[in-house]
């Protein structure tokens, strides 16, 4: 982890590719000056995982960012949205304590708030968060009984302001049940007949190697998202090394084949009694207990 650096300004920096002008800073692009409340409504059409994360109380970065062409309302040019989404992505890797999320302003989902969402969609996230200007990246700590945004940039914010604030994210004490095993669920197959697992990927985004002996797979409760140990689960009993920015696959026997048509790295045990079904969320637990990724089927 980095060693804290003194906060940057970044009002008088311009955004990279963009030369002759420096870009006007949005509200609240500064580190905050003290840490603003945060409840999110459930009631609404929210991403799974996100609120599976902010139910498990995890420390929370999230970050929207503008991509279309049509962007004659940002004079600042599309670069700025580019430069910080790559900043906030290329720091998670040194930051697994902290649950990434990351959405395109232009995927909100279905018209009228309304039905499922589906993967890289938002719902009433970006309503519920108030982002005006993109890129916009909001930091979320557990406090108390709810929430705290502890940090919010709108506009183009240098790397080392965001780093800092990561930082500052990552020290605050809470009780979550979040891994210090970065590894993120890619995939996960059902069997032809449904319920249980054929086979799921796991994608390893650090430099190191990791074992996934030990690593469970359960189905997470939908009432609170919370993981039931009386569930039926899937172990890993064996040594299945997920390479260093790679992925393994791990199947329910040795000759299953993942979506790119390659032999699993590995088998689990369990896995025929889990019911799952379109929109159930299973979580990779590591050895300890706790919270590696989530994924919805």
């Amino acid at each position: 982890m980095p060693e804290a650096e003194a906060p940057v300004t970044p009002s008088a920096v311009q955004p990279p590719g963009e030369e002759g002008s420096a870009v006007a800073v949005g509200q609240g692009q500064a580190e905050t000056l003290s840490d603003v409340p945060f409840t999110l409504n459930t009631e609404q059409p929210i991403p799974p995982n996100f609120s599976e994360a902010y139910g498990r109380r995890a420390r929370i970065a999230v970050q929207f960012y503008k991509l279309d062409e049509d962007s004659l309302d940002y004079p600042q040019g599309l670069s700025v949205d580019r430069g910080v989404r790559d900043a906030v992505e290329k720091l998670s890797g040194q930051y697994p304590t902290i649950e990434f999320f990351s959405y395109d302003i232009s995927s909100p989902g279905p018209a009228g708030g309304s039905g499922e969402l589906a993967d890289g969609e938002y719902g009433t996230l970006a309503s519920q968060l108030g982002v005006g200007v993109t890129p916009f990246v909001a930091m979320l700590a557990p406090s108390g009984e709810g929430y705290v945004i502890t940090n919010l940039f709108q506009g183009y914010t240098p790397e080392p302001v965001l780093s800092q604030a990561l930082f500052d994210l990552a020290a605050v004490e809470v009780e979550d049940n979040t891994s210090d095993v970065d590894v993120r669920l890619e995939t996960v197959d059902l069997t032809d007949d449904g319920g249980g697992i054929e086979f799921f990927s796991v994608q390893n985004p650090t430099e190191e190697p990791v074992n996934l002996r030990g690593f469970t797979l359960r189905v997470l409760s939908p009432e609170d998202a919370q993981v039931d140990p009386d569930a039926p689960q899937v172990t890993i009993n064996s040594d299945v090394r997920v390479p260093t920015r790679g992925t393994a696959s791990v199947g329910r026997v040795p000759d299953v084949v993942d979506v790119d048509g390659e032999a699993v790295d590995g088998t689990f045990e369990g896995g025929t009694e889990l019911d799952l079904a379109p929109g159930d969320q299973v979580a990779l637990l590591d050895p300890g207990g706790a919270v590696a990724s989530t994924y919805t089927v």
